[in-house]
């Protein structure tokens, strides 16, 4: 043997039975899965690495550095999966070197980075090693393992963007939403600044073409039924979101249950039909009602639903007059078992209703989809139009509705002016589209657009005078403009000083003049034609919601006791308007008002919540409605 050649010696085996663990050991806590992944990694790959133990010379040892090992192995044999006589190799230290020995063998080691466990991982896979089985070897659940595989078959551009420090894990993870590693990688070079370190915007980008599985429209079509017709799904690994892979076949689905409905409300013989997954809610609040009648209703089931009635009414008057928590939380709690049971009649009762068939001929229906995924069916709907072509049945004359008073008009006109004025200011490309449009059908000799007064005199309405939400923005963004260039004495000047403004500063100031040029107008009503106004203000996307609310002194006061009752059943339901149908206008007018200043008051459910942050009256909001069409256009449309 040459002599500068080693000889290993094996280290010794010493009976499992005989090892102790030190006091001396530095590590004193271990996870229990931690200890389960070691059983499994022992029994699947065998004991990696010696422990190391003094001798006190009583026959036993104690274990300074394998504490984790020593437990696994110990459990192991209790459970009958190592024999009695089971031996470890250990390697043997003195007293002094004990301590050392086990704070070197926990600190001084480097662990593996994440992604390079993960591709590990994603390489057993590769060899035809099923999740299931790696998880037991290793001892982890199947997900654990799934998530690593994911993780691991990322593209490796992303893995060594991570392995760099420049994404983060969370990063990472919500790449894995798609396996295309050309998507991620796509998405990856779109990111800028901020967007790559936001999981959120990541699975947005790779989601973009698909639909979420609890959105309203998967939840009305059901899960079960895209799936049925071939539609796949996407599952998140790290999250609980599920997502449709194939949104053209939910739209396609709901469409097809949606025309079912529409089939079979038009063969009950209702003169129209409107089908709209959004509800548009000036569409709706425009329209008046017929009501069905009672036929042959059993006499206890309408004592019943008065009785009902009358106990609603009651909650209503007690949750308005307490604010103490704990009665407000009884009262919700009874006013909800109330509103099931009322619920529950009116469901009987409408077994023994019918609407007259002549006025069913004028009147129609509204489909919509809830924000739960509920199909919302409203029944016996009147369009302005038609209400002087609706006979009351028995020849009694329809009670025309009130019209609104000029004055409520032309203050509605004025609030909405200025969310306009606020809303155009803030969008310089809409006011530059809006004022060259303008110039253009003077310049060509068209007659002057409706809603303009290019003038560059600012309107001012009587309202503003007061205070409001929609005046406060429009004089921060007046404050805000760049005005240093009118302090030049001189006009010469002052127009060189405004030409060195950089383009952006331009456009705001001629946003801000061309929105001072509005005239204070309402929204056409359905079926009147829209002007270029109404499609610029339609282009801002604004909420008018957010400036305005229906309130007791700017709107709620000056309308009727009917229109008050009609806007209590559109935004709390017909169970609060049946309950109020007696109560005098003074106190609709308080109830709503309260209603409208804290929609989410406890007791209301997020439908009626949602629909009192949003009511509008109508005219006052900034879409469109649909214009009157031609027969024709009718047809085709009707084929779409």
């Amino acid at each position: 043997m040459n002599h500068h050649e080693h000889v290993t010696t094996p280290p010794p085996l010493i009976a499992l039975g005989k090892l102790i663990r030190s006091p001396r050991n530095a590590r004193r806590t271990a996870s229990r899965d931690a200890c389960e992944e070691m059983k499994a990694s022992i029994l699947a790959h065998g004991l990696m690495q010696n422990l190391v133990v003094t001798d006190p010379g009583d026959g036993y040892y104690l274990v300074v550095a394998g504490a984790r090992r020593l437990s696994a192995l110990t459990e192991l044999q209790s459970e009958g999966k190592l024999p009695e006589d089971f031996a470890v190799p250990c390697q043997v230290v003195t007293e002094e070197r004990a301590l050392e020995m086990s704070l070197a063998e926990n600190t001084v080691r480097l662990g593996m980075h994440p992604a390079d466990e993960f591709e590990a991982f994603a390489t057993l896979a590769g060899q035809g090693e099923p999740a299931a089985a790696i998880a037991a070897r290793f001892g982890a659940d199947e997900k654990h393992v799934l998530q690593r595989l994911k993780l691991g078959n990322a593209a490796p551009e992303l893995l060594k963007e991570y392995r760099d420090g420049h994404i983060t894990l969370d990063a990472l993870m919500a790449f894995t939403l798609t396996d295309d590693r050309d998507k991620q990688l796509k998405v990856y070079a779109s990111l800028q600044g901020w967007q790559k370190g936001n999981p959120r915007h990541i699975r947005d980008c790779l989601t973009e073409a698909m639909a979420e599985a609890d959105s309203k429209l998967a939840k009305f079509v059901g899960l079960d039924a895209y799936q049925a017709a071939g539609g796949a799904t996407r599952c998140d690994l790290f999250g609980e979101d599920v997502y449709l892979e194939n949104p053209e076949l939910l739209n396609a689905l709901a469409g097809e249950k949606l025309k079912l409905i529409e089939q079979g409300l038009k063969a009950e013989g209702w003169g129209w039909v409107e089908v709209n997954p959004e509800r548009d809610w000036s569409a709706v609040s425009a329209c008046g009602l017929i009501h069905p009648l009672p036929v042959g209703a059993p006499a206890e089931l309408a004592d019943e639903q008065e009785a009902l009635l009358a106990t609603a009414a009651g909650i209503n008057d007690r949750i308005d007059a307490t604010d103490d928590e704990d009665e407000l939380a009884t009262l919700s709690e009874a006013s909800h078992e109330n509103q099931d049971r009322l619920e529950q009649t009116a469901r009987s009762l409408a077994r023994f209703v019918a609407y007259d068939p002549e006025q069913m001929k004028t009147a129609g229906c509204y489909v919509s989809i809830g924000h739960d995924g509920a199909l919302c069916v409203e029944k016996g709907l009147v369009r302005r139009q038609d209400m002087k072509h609706l006979a009351a049945p028995d020849d009694a004359k329809e009670r025309k509705p009130k019209a609104m008073p000029e004055t409520l008009r032309r203050d509605l006109e004025a609030y909405r002016l200025q969310v306009a004025q606020a809303e155009i200011a803030r969008h310089p490309a809409i006011a530059f589209d809006l004022l060259a449009f303008h110039a253009a059908r003077s310049a060509i000799r068209k007659p002057a657009m409706s809603g303009l007064d290019v003038h560059f005199g600012e309107q001012c309405p009587a309202i503003r005078r007061q205070q409001t939400a929609a005046g406060d923005a429009l004089e921060a963004i007046g404050l805000g403009l760049p005005l240093a260039w009118a302090s030049e004495e001189s006009e010469a000047g002052q127009f060189k000083a405004f030409s060195r403004l950089p383009e952006s500063d331009k456009h705001r100031l001629l946003a801000y003049c061309v929105a001072l040029t509005l005239k204070p107008k309402l929204a056409p009503a359905d079926g009147e034609e829209p002007t270029a106004y109404d499609a610029a203000l339609s282009l801002t996307g604004a909420d008018v919601a957010g400036y305005w609310r229906p309130a007791k002194d700017n709107y709620l006061s000056r309308i009727t006791r009917d229109q008050l009752l009609a806007i209590g059943r559109e935004a709390l339901g017909d169970p609060w308007a049946q309950s109020r149908a007696r109560d005098k206008k003074v106190e609709l007018v308080e109830q709503l008002d309260r209603a409208f200043a804290a929609p989410e008051q406890q007791g209301r459910t997020p439908e009626q919540a949602e629909t009192l942050k949003r009511w509008l009256p109508a005219g006052m909001g900034f879409g469109i409605p649909a214009t009157r069409q031609t027969p024709e256009a009718d047809d085709a449309r009707e084929a779409a």
